[in-house]
């Protein structure tokens, strides 16, 4: 693929780095380890102790191992296990906080598993497997459901360890992960999505490899083909699916949907339109955020999933990079958010032209500052695998050893050849009907007998639920069927915890406005009902009058009403009211009769009373 001019010159950037790596290593007899560092903000750090995968020495051990599999030196595996020593008796690691793959403990048990297959030595794999029992709960505890920093990611790791220790506790490990992972998955306008809850301040469910869809369908291909489990294919197959939903043509991108402090600083956030954020979101192209990790999950679902829209998909991706490299505008070449990141993608297509110049830009800007990455003032001294220096180093000697090694930018699962064992409990009938079930309990529990869980997506489900239904005509059930179906339509267009809860900053804000006001100043005014409410009127077969559904920061809510509030928000469903004539249409419904005085007084003080309730509820809103 390279010259042998190309060549040459990625193994001298290779041992440049390797010898910068080795000059600033800390060693004492029996222990080696590089400092790490920590930021208090964007322009101020200091030097502390990682022993992490992402910028900690598990992932500058992984450099010395993936050398020492190049070169055979055996002064590598020196490095290795005196790096190994310090991390394994670290107090960070007998009393660990962080436990995900790439950024906790995870990680050190993974670098235990890849020391053991590059070495046979049966300490690291006893190591790895005892680290995990003792740490079950917390590894499995993870709020995240992502790759990068949450629980699919370990899912990842325990299914490696299953893999080389057989053990009964790591599969149960493996399935209560999986069945995680089938709990908390949620519908969307399209596909089936993750991190809903307030684990991720984002737009909606994250696109990506690191924190979003593409990551977690990468996980559940490789452990779908590890277990011959279909249903996890599928699950992975939606994941994609909802991944298309933020794909922007214009840019060959996949929207990075991450919401920080200087984008929630725009007029009408709380109308939670995309075109608000829309600028912004088509920037980022890397492994971590954007095309260049989309395109990893792609390549893979090719061979997986084996449908054609995944070439398309791969082919914008490629579009999207070589745009980017055309530019080359940005100082940042480490894997997780730089051009080296991209590598991985680019190496299935055979671009030796573009790896290089990469490479070459990258030799360069380290020449001239000393860093992968002007953007953080502590590049110099970054020697981490994903936001430094032995990244670099890892992704030159990864392309020297040849395309088809095993990376940690796309970690794989190796070849089962044993009967899958996980095949019955997760084949693709029954994560369906986990899935769908969860939206329409009540219908299913009264067709008792229905079974036609072979449908595509929750859409399809639907209409196969309603023809059953149709054979069997029953009030009771057709009322059942309309309001789960309601709940599924609002569930589609639920965009996750972080949503409600900044949107909760402006209507808290402007209902402290609002009960400020006089009972004659609210009177005056006009109301309509919240967006975050929906009036449901059952039909026969349900005894009450009217529901509401509340959407919030986790999920769809139903509240039975009394008649008189009832009667408030039905005035108000289709269009604002002013206050007064709220009044009157309630004296006309409840009395029939003209309005006198006496009357009309006594009524304005109940309906300001339980107005000045249903503002401070969030159910309305006094338009300016």
């Amino acid at each position: 693929m390279f010259t042998v001019k190309e060549t040459e010159k990625f193994k001298d950037q290779l041992y440049e780095i390797y010898d910068e790596l080795c000059l600033n290593l800390i060693e004492t007899d029996q222990e080696i380890w590089w400092p790490t560092p920590f930021y208090f903000n964007l322009d101020e750090y200091e030097f502390r102790e990682s022993y992490d995968l992402f910028n900690g020495n598990c992932g500058i051990v992984l450099f010395f191992l993936k050398l020492y599999q190049f070169d055979g030196n055996a002064d590598h595996l020196r490095i290795v296990s005196k790096a190994m020593y310090r991390i394994l008796n670290a107090d960070e690691v007998l009393y660990p906080k962080f436990f995900a793959l790439y950024t906790g403990m995870g990680g050190v048990i993974y670098t235990c598993l890849i020391i053991f297959e590059v070495t046979h030595d049966e300490f690291y794999k006893a190591k790895a497997l005892a680290l995990t029992l003792h740490h079950e709960k917390q590894l499995t505890g993870l709020l995240k459901a992502d790759l990068l920093s949450g629980y699919t990611g370990n899912l990842l790791l325990f299914t490696l360890l299953y893999h080389h220790t057989n053990h009964p506790k790591v599969l149960s490990m493996v399935s209560l992960l999986i069945d995680r992972l089938i709990a908390e998955a949620r519908i969307s306008e399209q596909g089936l999505k993750w991190d809903y809850s307030g684990s991720k301040k984002a737009y909606d469910s994250m696109t990506g490899f690191s924190h979003g869809a593409s990551g977690i369908a990468w996980v559940l291909m490789q452990v779908g083909q590890y277990f011959s489990a279909s249903g996890l294919i599928y699950l992975a197959k939606e994941a994609l699916r909802y991944e298309m939903k933020y794909f922007y043509n214009p840019a060959k991108n996949w929207l990075d949907l991450r919401l920080g402090p200087h984008r929630l600083n725009k007029p009408d956030v709380h109308q939670w339109k995309l075109e608000t954020f829309l600028p912004e979101m088509t920037d980022v192209n890397a492994w971590a955020h954007g095309a260049a990790g989309v395109g990893l999950s792609r390549k893979l679902a090719m061979q997986v999933i084996k449908e054609k829209s995944y070439m398309a998909d791969c082919q914008n991706a490629l579009e999207r990079c070589l745009d980017d490299l055309k530019k080359l505008d940005r100082t940042d070449f480490t894997l997780v958010s730089g051009y080296c990141g991209m590598i991985p993608f680019l190496l299935n297509y055979s671009l030796a032209a573009q790896i290089a110049l990469i490479l070459n830009q990258a030799s360069a800007l380290h020449q001239e500052t000393n860093s992968y990455n002007t953007y953080v003032s502590s590049g110099v001294k970054d020697y981490g695998l994903l936001s430094g220096k032995a990244g670099i180093g890892y992704i030159l000697v990864t392309i020297l050893i040849g395309q088809n090694s095993d990376s940690i930018l796309s970690p794989a699962l190796p070849e089962n050849n044993n009967k899958s064992i996980l095949d019955d409990q997760y084949d693709e009938i029954q994560i369906k009907r986990s899935v769908f079930s969860k939206y329409y309990p009540r219908t299913l529990e009264k067709l008792k007998y229905f079974s036609a869980f072979e449908a595509e997506d929750v859409d399809d489900f639907k209409e196969k639920l309603q023809s059953a239904i149709s054979k069997m005509p029953n009030d009771e059930i057709d009322a059942l069927f309309n309001l789960e179906s309601t709940l599924v339509d609002l569930w589609k267009k639920h965009k996750g915890y972080f949503s409600f809860e900044q949107k909760h900053k402006y209507w808290l804000k402007r209902a402290e406005e609002s009960l400020k006001l006089t009972d004659q100043e609210l009177i005056d005014r006009f109301f309509r009902l919240s967006d975050r409410l929906k009036l449901y009127r059952p039909l026969k077969g349900i005894k009450n009058e009217l529901l509401l559904f509340i959407s919030d920061e986790n999920g769809i809510k139903e509240i039975n009403v009394g008649l008189f509030t009832a009667l408030i928000l039905n005035a108000m469903e289709k269009e604002k009211i002013k206050g007064e004539e709220l009044v009157k249409s309630l004296h006309t419904t409840l009395f029939g009769d003209e309005p006198n005085e006496k009357s009309l007084v006594e009524l304005v003080d109940k309906v300001v009373q339980q107005i000045r309730l249903l503002i401070e509820a969030g159910f309305i809103e006094v338009v300016r």
